[in-house]
């Protein structure tokens, strides 16, 4: 069932208000939604702790293959320390992407399923409780635990970004639309979901390797540089064009229109369309990124390709330090006084000695301004009393000392 772009948000806001004018939740939301998820919902305890043990294994496979394999090539390669840990991670991230991706693409086009092309067979026969086919039970378990291992590497092992934060809330997201939707058996729709999603992941992560790749060595090298740039453009036209474009109207529209055709009382339909708006809504919020760095790019404000989502240092030990030019030294594409970079730069011990002659001279400066105050009123004396004259000369001292 082919629709156009527009058309499509057109008809999903036609049969969302629809639903709820005929079933809007009621007072009774949270009851209701628990007893749903209790009669429709199939899940094991099985599955949830195979899920958690991958999640685990992953962690730790990523930890072993970080330290056996990745930051030792990568250092071999001459990359920079910072851009050692940033480059591990995207290889990790880079190789699972691509076995994934392959593996989803095999399930949707090796002839046992016409999800794709045909939006409605992801509903056709639904009931509760049917069973899951054994190759989209393996997807789906794996990208489970992938988005379990994900939390914890955002938090513990990333490099910490401007949007971190959002992304937690994606991977929190995305795991329990994976798991809900294998609790409810909409799985069908579910590998579409994934199936956009993963090419723009594989793109990106072999872009950021190319840039790490320009300044190997300390030199310049072309190649990476033009690759890098290829790559981004590529980057940016597969995000808009899969989640931007395919994912409304194949994805959105199937679950708010085409999904009422064949289950006109759809399980949780405003619960599941929720959570597929709001990745969709996350989809929109990082396209900004996008969109500025090529902002960026084309008014000159960046010379290359770079992640905007990365907080920059306010300094950095060796070589991160940058260029020293007529004595100021570059970092992060500024120009800062080198005065201030050398000021940093004072030992413990330099700055005690400091500390203490301030103090000293302090205190001087102190007493010859005190002494100075009893020569004044001793030359006004004649107007104050012997008691009056004694009275604040010792209080003078006694300030002094």
């Amino acid at each position: 069932m082919e629709v156009g772009y527009l058309e499509a948000f057109t008809k999903i806001w036609e049969h969302v208000h629809m639903q709820w004018k005929h079933g809007a939740p009621r007072v009774t939301f949270l009851t209701d939604f628990i007893e749903d998820i209790s009669s429709y919902s199939y899940i094991s305890a099985r599955d949830i702790i195979v899920c958690v043990f991958l999640g685990v294994a992953f962690t730790i496979l990523r930890y072993f293959l970080t330290a056996a394999a990745f930051k030792p090539y990568f250092r071999w390669c001459q990359l920079r320390e910072r851009d050692v840990k940033k480059s591990s991670e995207s290889a990790f991230k880079l190789l699972f992407y691509s076995l994934v991706f392959g593996y989803c693409s095999y399930i949707l086009f090796n002839g046992n399923y016409n999800f794709y092309h045909d939006t409605s067979n992801c509903w056709k026969g639904w009931y509760k409780g049917m069973p899951v086919p054994q190759d989209i039970y393996m997807l789906y378990v794996v990208e489970a635990g992938f988005y379990f291992h994900s939390v914890y590497a955002t938090l513990y092992m990333d490099l910490w970004r401007r949007d971190s934060v959002l992304m937690i809330a994606h991977h929190i997201v995305a795991n329990l639309l994976i798991l809900f939707s294998f609790a409810m058996r909409y799985h069908s729709i579910g590998l579409l979901v994934l199936f956009v999603h993963d090419p723009t992941d594989i793109i990106l992560e072999f872009t950021k390797l190319c840039v790490a790749f320009k300044s190997r060595g300390g030199k310049y090298h072309l190649l990476p540089d033009v690759i890098s740039v290829v790559g981004f453009l590529s980057f940016a036209l597969a995000w808009f064009y899969c989640r931007l474009y395919i994912f409304p109207i194949k994805v959105l529209y199937s679950c708010g229109c085409i999904s009422l055709l064949f289950l006109p009382q759809v399980p949780l339909y405003f619960f599941f369309n929720a959570m597929i708006w709001l990745l969709f809504l996350m989809d929109i919020w990082w396209f900004h990124f996008i969109v500025l760095l090529i902002i960026r790019i084309a008014v000159g404000k960046s010379r290359g390709v770079e992640d905007t989502r990365e907080i920059p240092k306010e300094s950095v030990k060796g070589e991160e330090h940058g260029e020293v030019a007529n004595g100021k030294v570059l970092q992060n594409g500024e120009l800062h006084n080198c005065a201030s970079h050398i000021e940093a730069t004072h030992t413990k011990a330099e700055q005690r000695k400091y500390n203490k002659e301030g103090i000293k001279k302090g205190n001087q400066t102190k007493i010859v301004t005190n002494r100075k105050t009893m020569r004044s009123q001793a030359s006004t004396a004649g107007s104050h009393t012997p008691n009056q004259l004694i009275h604040r000369m010792n209080a003078a001292m006694h300030h002094a000392s």
